[in-house]
Parts: structure tokens; sequence; C-alpha cells
């Protein structure tokens, strides 16, 4: 599990399920504190917080000014920095259940803490999906593989992509479990390469994908 509290876009962007823009207008329009991310040359990092506090920002956008959604964002920041396990929280290493997620203004009371514990389970995904796929020069060339194994996870879900069943790739990797392929889905979505996703042939350059054999786990 990561110990630093800030993530690039992509993986802040999963856990809010939102795209990489609204995440980037976060920055752009101040909708959060300079506290909950940073920028290193032209990459932007973001506490994993920040995921709940734009899923609300751009969910409630319909039914609260602006101003008002900044200032709710502004009081829960100020209660998570007065915590002392602030980088936890940040990181949503844990659940902050110490912080009262309700915000009061006039006649409603606004309550975030399902904004919060959306983005915690999200957030466990990708740890799931950090445990079960790694990355290793010496192993594939780096490609991303299920831990433990020389398989890229590109070529499963490329297969499924294209149709085949798990029941079928599971013939070839008796391995894989719902939560492999689970977590090489959130994987790729966290890790996005570069250039355009590869189909099938390109990956296995133009031979069958998955032949009915069993691949064993690297003993590296």
């Amino acid at each position: 599990m990561r110990a630093l509290p800030f993530v690039p876009i992509a993986e802040a962007s999963f856990i809010a399920g939102l795209n990489d823009r609204q995440m980037n207008r976060v920055v752009d329009e101040n909708l959060v504190p300079a506290i909950l991310f940073e920028q290193q040359g032209s990459a932007r990092l973001f506490a994993r917080l920040v995921a709940a506090f734009a899923r609300f920002y751009f969910d409630t956008e319909q039914t609260l000014v602006a101003s008002a959604r900044r200032g709710i964002v502004e009081e829960l920041s100020k209660r998570v920095q007065s915590l002392q396990k602030q980088r936890d929280v940040l990181a949503l290493l844990v659940m902050p259940t110490e912080i009262d997620w309700k915000v009061a203004r006039k006649a409603i009371e606004i309550d975030i803490a399902p904004y919060v514990t959306e983005a915690f389970v999200r957030a466990r995904e990708v740890d799931e999906a950090e445990a079960l796929v790694t990355e290793d020069r010496d192993v594939m060339g780096g490609m991303p593989c299920f831990a433990g194994t020389r398989v890229p996870i590109e070529i499963v879900l490329a297969s499924l992509d294209e149709g085949m069943s798990q029941s079928e790739v599971r013939e070839s990797y008796p391995f894989l479990t719902g939560a492999h392929i689970a977590a090489a889905r959130v994987y790729a979505v966290v890790h996005p390469r570069r250039g355009r996703p590869r189909g099938t042939r390109e990956s296995w350059q133009g031979k069958r994908l998955l032949e009915k054999v069993v691949v064993p786990p690297s003993r590296t």
C-alpha cells in the first residue's frame, strides 16, 4: 500500500469516477485548496481525497452555486488538516470516520460522506490492482504482468475484449481469478500506456493470442 498521498491524474480520475478534463478543472478553477494537489513539471498530482471533493463538486453543480461548493470543500479540507493522521486521510489509506462530513448552510445540511466512502472503495480497488499486477524491466520487458507470472495483462484483456470468455482464458491461465481480471482492468486505466491500445493480433504479433497451454508462474 502506497505511503505518499499524491497520485497521478489517471488514478485520481478513476477514484473520482470523472474524466481527466474535470480533474484538471479542479486545479484550473481553484476548486480545492492548494494543499490537496501539487505540480511537478507538466504533471499534476492529487491527494486521493480530492476525488471525493471533485465528484461532490460536479454532481451538485445543478443544485449549489460554485461559491457554495467551494466553501464546503474548503471547510472540510480544514477539518482534515486538523487531524493527527491527515496524510493517511489525504491518501485514503484509512476510512476517515472521525471527521464530520456534514456542513450546514442556512436551512440545509450537506453530507459528503457518501462521496468519501465511494472514493475510499475505489481507492481500495487501485490498491488491489497494484498488488496483483507488477512491472519489472527483467520480466517481459517491463510490461505490466500478473504478479508472480510472465503473463502480460494486455494479452488477457485483449483476448476478453475480442470475444473470448473468462472460462476460455482460464483454460490457458488457470491461476487467473475474477479478482485478477478486475485488477487488470483497473491497472490499465490508472496506468495508461502511451499510444493507441494494441489489438490482439498486434499484441501477439499475428499469432493466436491464447494457446491451450499453462504458463507457469515466474520464480524470480
